[in-house]
């Protein structure tokens, strides 16, 4: 990552986000993930400016992180005025374990697709 008060995708973590997204996952859940797994936690802030990404975005990111069981949430009181704590995110689980899964289900939509295959061969031979 490039050097600045929060550090922005490079190149590697464009390259990282890029293949991430051709293996199923979105855009925005790719970025994150190209971001987090440089870092041991970010804020939602950082991770919009790291990623280049909108709060909304964010959250339905972390969303699909979650539910894959891959992030880490806190929140944590701002120290001075008012309005919603900042919350922090983490990976829980290392990149090869999520390219694993990743991995694990392409293979299972590849096997499923070549069943789909035999199985159309035999109905249109069975005329």
């Amino acid at each position: 990552m490039k050097d600045s008060s929060v550090q922005i995708m490079g190149d590697n973590e464009y390259e990282v986000s890029t293949l991430i997204q051709s293996l199923g996952l979105s855009k925005i859940s790719s970025k994150a993930i190209a971001c987090l797994s440089n870092m041991q936690e970010m804020s939602s802030k950082d991770l919009e400016i790291a990623a280049n990404i909108r709060q909304p975005e964010v959250s339905s990111a972390m969303r699909i992180l979650r539910d894959n069981d891959w992030l880490a949430e806190r929140e944590e009181k701002k120290r001075s005025g008012k309005g919603r704590p900042v919350k922090y995110y983490k990976l829980t689980v290392s990149m090869d374990e999520i390219i694993t899964t990743l991995e694990a289900i392409k293979h299972e939509e590849y096997e499923n697709m070549l069943k789909d295959i035999v199985r159309l061969r035999k109905i249109l031979n069975a005329k």
